[in-house]
C-alpha cells in the first residue's frame, strides 16, 4: 500500500533529486507520519527497515553515553531525509528524536532497494545525498575542532539559514530555530552561559538576535565573515556565495 507524497515534499536537499527518481519516491512511500515534540522515534543499534523523509519540523541525531548525558551530532530540517544511511547498515549508532511536532513521509527499505537495484542514476542520486550528509557532519567535526565560540555560533547559524532558505522555512530575515541554549550549547561545544554571552555578542555586534525560538538575521554578510562560512560543503547546485 502507498500514499502519494504531499505536494510540498520536494524542497532542500531532496529538491535535487531528478524528477523521474522523485516520481518512483512517490509510488513507495508507505505512510506519512506525525511526532510529537521531544520524542524519541528511533534508538541505537534498533533494526531499522525503512527511511523518514522530515516534510515538517525539527528532528535531531545525538549519542548518549552510559549516563544518558547526549552530545547532539545532527540537526535535521525539512528536506532531509534523517536516517537514509540506515539503508545499507541496517541500523543506526545513534538516536534519532524530534525538536518539535514533526512529520515525515516513510519509505520502506525493501522498496528503496529495488529502485536502486533497477538504475545506477537513481542509486548515484541517493548515495550523494548521504555523501552530503556526511560533509555535513565532517564541517561539524572541524567546527567544533577549529572554531572560538563567536565563529562557531555564527558559523552554525550561517549553515540554518541557508539549509532553511533552501526549504522555504527562513527567508534573508531570518529563521525558526527551536533549540534550548543547552542544546546551542552541544552543538557548538560551548556551556550554556557561555552561548548566552556569545548570543549578546552577536547582537550587540549587529549580526543576528536569537531568542524566543527565532533567529532573526541583521547583517547577513556579516554574520558569514564571522563564521568563516563557506558553503561548498553542500554541494548545492547553485551559487556558492551565501550572502548573494
Amino acid at each position: 500500500m502507498s500514499v502519494k507524497l504531499p505536494p510540498e515534499a520536494k524542497i532542500g536537499m531532496v529538491a535535487r533529486l531528478p524528477d523521474e527518481l522523485w516520481s518512483k519516491l512517490d509510488r513507495v512511500c508507505s505512510d506519512v507520519v506525525e511526532w510529537e515534540a521531544r520524542e524519541v522515534v528511533t534508538r541505537a543499534s534498533q533494526p531499522i527497515n525503512q527511511s523518514a523523509l522530515l516534510l515538517n519540523g525539527v528532528m535531531t541525531r545525538h549519542i548518549a553515553d552510559k549516563d544518558g548525558h547526549r552530545q547532539m551530532v545532527a540537526l535535521q530540517v525539512p528536506g532531509d531525509f534523517v536516517d537514509l544511511h540506515s539503508l545499507p547498515l541496517g541500523r543506526l549508532d545513534h538516536d534519532v528524536s524530534t525538536i518539535t511536532r514533526s512529520r515525515a513521509a516513510i519509505f520502506p527499505h525493501d522498496a528503496l532497494k529495488q529502485i536502486i537495484a533497477e538504475s545506477e542514476d537513481d542509486a548515484r542520486a541517493l548515495w550523494a545525498l548521504t555523501m552530503i550528509d556526511a560533509s555535513i557532519h565532517r564541517h561539524w567535526t572541524f567546527r567544533l575542532g577549529r572554531l572560538r565560540a563567536t565563529a562557531g555560533m555564527a558559523n552554525f547559524l550561517s549553515e540554518l539559514a541557508l539549509r532553511n532558505e533552501l526549504n522555504g522555512r527562513g527567508d534573508t530575515k531570518g529563521f525558526d530555530l527551536p533549540l534550548t541554549q543547552q542544546e546551542l550549547a552541544e552543538v557548538c561545544g560551548l556551556s550554556p552561559m557561555h552561548v548566552h554571552r556569545v548570543l549578546r555578542d552577536l547582537r550587540e555586534g549587529g549580526l543576528c538576535s536569537v531568542k524566543h525560538g527565532r533567529v532573526e538575521i541583521l547583517d547577513r554578510a556579516g554574520l558569514v565573515r564571522t563564521g568563516n562560512f563557506d558553503p561548498q560543503y553542500l554541494y548545492l547546485p547553485w551559487s556558492s556565495d551565501p550572502a548573494s
